[in-house]
């Protein structure tokens, strides 16, 4: 095995991190929608969702 391959154990979690990761971006941006609702209903300014 190369030194730059990964092996199957941690290729299997370099697949499992990328799906998690995934998950949580797309958590985040639910809840910064739901966020700039909640402002909104309540008249304050929404978050603008390209600031990080």
């Amino acid at each position: 095995m190369n030194e730059n391959e990964l092996s199957a154990s941690e290729r299997d979690e370099l697949d499992w991190l990328r799906k998690e990761n995934q998950l949580l971006r797309v958590e985040k941006t639910m809840l910064l929608r739901i966020a700039a609702e909640y402002a909104f209903d309540a008249g304050t300014p929404p978050p603008r969702e390209g600031h990080r």
